[in-house]
């Protein structure tokens, strides 16, 4: 078991440890019923005390994520086997020689993939294809077998096709983001994007700072590349700026992340205030703003929407991430950054080593579809389409849900952050989800350090109409029932 102790730290060695172990177990890695190593060999490859190496799996007994069985070793604890049954063993178990580097990946764990098709999915962030303009995809898609066959022989450029990159800086000239098309990267995803960051400028012992709680995608891509993380917690108003200021000298932030309009999970909105200041504090210190931001197009009819960071950004310290999957097309893994100087270079490069550009069929046959005058209709309809489900479910939950349960009032974004009594662990209570029917995301998995437990996460735009009441009903039920 491969863990990077920073000796230097204010956490403790045992609690780095423990840390470490605990959320590869939360992540899914570390399955039920894996062997983690004896005392004696986690004592000689940490270069820790016997004493240490106990307090580790002790601590990890108690939280209940492991089980000690004397003479025998620590496993990780089998939810449904009792006590004192040693797991049973699998012919993969030598797989588990293999050392990996794979701090966590909480965002797979809770992946509705890997979910039986009849449960109700309350965690995908995605519209559902109901919501989805079909009809102008289809006419865009049509085009490009008959007007560039050309592409699907060639391979697009590392930035991505220079007539899409100049398209895509139109639509979002349009949408109130002044980026032009040498700025751009064309990325598979948001998520190609955090990537890319987070290979290109961050490095063991570095440190970033994160919203708290935060994206488990991109807490997962920082912690791979063994940075340290700064969490700060997040208000009504966004990031907290005086805790950013109030760190420490001896931390040295090289980048913060942040995704200011409807931040996921807890849907607030950065005030304008706290944008210019956030920026200002970035340009003082020489720190790199990775500005997320794939919820502006649904939040247009909100009165007085700030302007992103990267329209405020003068002197290239905002990296800025769009992504379509959020209201547009899931399914086609489609995004684009930008950024400036010598910072958009040293990303083009990753990019060309990561996956030698993004498929150029795919953006030749796009470029129709952002060029078409009815999408910005689309984007209307799609707009009401969503205050009517957010004015529902608001509803619902104002109805049905139990009063000592908090939820935000006015949330942005397509996603609701619920708050249950400190006591309710909501990682317990995935297994009566899925027996009941639908499936949630528990709020441990948006911590990058030590993991509130009580807080969960839905998103209300993935379901059929016919199917997100029903889906409401069972979750008020099921939380309403964990507190009786």
């Amino acid at each position: 078991m491969l863990i990077n102790l920073d000796r230097s730290s204010r956490i403790p060695v045992k609690e780095q440890i423990r840390l470490e172990i605990a959320q590869r177990i939360r992540s899914g890695l570390l399955q039920p019923g894996y062997r983690l190593p004896s005392v004696r060999v986690l004592t000689e490859t940490l270069k820790i005390s016997l004493v240490t190496a106990h307090q580790v799996y002790k601590a990890l007994d108690k939280e209940g994520l492991t089980e000690t069985y004397r003479g025998k070793g620590t496993f990780v604890r089998e939810t449904a086997s009792p006590s004192g049954e040693l797991p049973a063993l699998s012919p993969y178990d030598w797989q588990f020689s293999i050392p990996d580097s794979l701090p966590r990946a909480s965002f797979w764990s809770q992946s509705a993939v890997r979910l039986s098709p009849h449960i109700l999915d309350l965690a995908t962030a995605s519209m559902h294809s109901s919501l989805l303009p079909l009809e102008l995809l289809q006419a865009s898609f049509r085009q490009i077998v008959d007007r560039t066959p050309q592409a699907l022989g060639r391979y697009a450029p590392f930035a991505g096709d220079e007539e899409f990159c100049q398209v895509l800086a139109g639509y979002l000239n349009k949408q109130g983001i002044p980026i032009k098309q040498h700025q751009l990267i064309v990325t598979n995803g948001t998520q190609q994007g955090i990537d890319l960051f987070a290979r290109t400028f961050l490095g063991p012992g570095e440190t970033m700072a994160v919203e708290t709680p935060c994206f488990s995608g991109a807490i997962d891509a920082f912690r791979f590349t063994r940075a340290n993380l700064q969490q700060i917690p997040v208000d009504r108003d966004g990031i907290r700026l005086d805790m950013l200021e109030d760190l420490p000298a001896s931390i040295k932030l090289k980048a913060i992340y942040t995704v200011p309009t409807g931040q996921n999970p807890t849907g607030s909105v950065m005030s304008l205030a706290r944008r210019r200041d956030l920026l200002q504090f970035a340009q003082a210190n020489n720190i790199l703003i990775l500005e997320d931001e794939p919820h502006r197009e649904i939040e247009l009819g909100r009165k007085d929407l700030p302007p992103p960071l990267k329209a405020l950004d003068t002197t290239g310290h905002v990296v800025y991430l769009k992504g379509f999957s959020k209201f547009l097309f899931p399914g086609l893994r489609l995004g684009c950054l930008a950024a400036d100087g010598s910072i958009l270079n040293r990303l083009l490069a990753a990019k060309s080593i990561t996956d030698l550009g993004s498929p150029l069929w795919l953006q030749k046959a796009l470029i129709p579809f952002f060029k078409n005058p009815l999408l910005p209709k689309h984007i209307d309809k799609l707009n009401k389409a969503l205050e009517n489900r957010r004015k529902m479910v608001m509803h619902t939950l104002e109805q049905k849900l139990d009063p000592r349960i908090s939820r935000p009032k006015h949330p942005a974004g397509i996603y609701m952050w619920l708050s249950m009594p400190s006591a309710i662990n909501t990682d317990q209570l995935i297994p009566e989800a899925h027996h009941r029917g639908i499936h949630f995301l528990p709020g441990s998995i948006f911590y990058s350090g030590e993991p509130a437990t009580h807080h969960l996460r839905i998103c209300w735009t993935n379901l059929a109409d016919e199917d997100l009441p029903a889906a409401l009903q069972i979750l008020c039920e099921l939380l309403n029932d964990s507190l009786a």
